[in-house]
């Protein structure tokens, strides 16, 4: 008896993973937000699990909910997020605060120095929005800016984790992985393994290069050095497509939730960022 009751309850989380999954697949995810669907899987008792990130020892572990400030404001005025003094509106993913180690302040610029700290995500959510920033690799560097970033689950597993779509930033010119555009979709400017940047001009290595990024409803550009290089429409038949090939395919609503905060990646590479600022549309 005692059997039969655990295949059944473990038939019905996997129902219920499934049910989620299909629903995401052929529902619009702008009609129903993420974080509703992340409740329903929290009150199935059992059914997700939460991924613990890595601890960052450079800052005091916290719980890694962030800051819910309003995402649905319209102003006019750029917010600055980094003014080349203070990182006041950031936070290592795992803290409350900022990392204490492996980011610093250099000549105006926010220094990843490739010691561990850990990625840094921004304490407010944004909606629509004009991100723009600078960015200057080291060789073979590698980085990446990723944005809606939010909770997601894996329809396979149930474990839930922190991830967005990316803005990739990468030395491609001394890169292994894309130099001589042996990986376009995974050079600066892509929309990281989904869509490849067209007709960039992309600075090299200990030069200084300007990144925009421009979400306003599904629709979302990318910009490198005032060229825009690549534009989707997230939800889209085609970016769903895309997606089933890639390892995020069994991340349900990736890519699509309404809003989400900002976070720059610690890939362990050194580099540079510098006038980052927001605007909400």
């Amino acid at each position: 008896m005692k059997m039969k009751l655990n295949i059944t309850n473990a038939v019905l989380k996997n129902t219920a993973l499934i049910f989620i999954f299909l629903f995401y697949a052929f529902t619009d995810p702008l009609e129903m937000s993420h974080n509703k669907a992340l409740k329903s899987l929290s009150d199935y008792n059992g059914s997700i699990t939460k991924v613990p990130e890595s601890v960052n020892r450079n800052c005091v572990f916290a719980s890694d909910t962030l800051k819910e400030n309003s995402d649905s404001g319209v102003s006019s005025e750029w917010e600055i997020l980094f003014d080349g003094k203070n990182t006041d509106k950031w936070k290592g993913v795992n803290c409350d605060t900022f990392p204490s180690d492996g980011w610093a302040i250099e000549d105006g610029a926010l220094v990843l120095t490739g010691k561990n700290g850990g990625d840094i995500i921004t304490k407010d959510r944004y909606k629509d929005f004009e991100l723009v920033l600078d960015f200057k690799l080291t060789p073979n560097a590698n980085s990446g800016i990723k944005y809606f970033v939010t909770d997601v689950i894996n329809s396979e597993n149930g474990q839930v984790f922190k991830n967005g779509p990316e803005y990739q930033i990468i030395d491609d010119y001394n890169h292994p992985e894309v130099k001589d555009h042996r990986h376009e979709i995974g050079s600066t400017a892509s929309l990281y393994l989904i869509y490849v940047p067209e007709n960039k001009i992309l600075n090299p290595a200990g030069e200084w290069n300007s990144a925009k990024i421009v979400a306003k409803g599904r629709h979302v550009e990318h910009w490198l050095n005032g060229t825009k290089v690549l534009s989707y429409k997230k939800g889209s038949k085609d970016f769903r497509k895309r997606i089933s090939t890639t390892k995020f395919k069994n991340q349900i609503g990736y890519g699509e939730s309404e809003s989400g905060y900002i976070l720059l990646t610690d890939h362990k590479d050194k580099v540079y960022f510098k006038n980052i600022r927001i605007k909400r549309l």
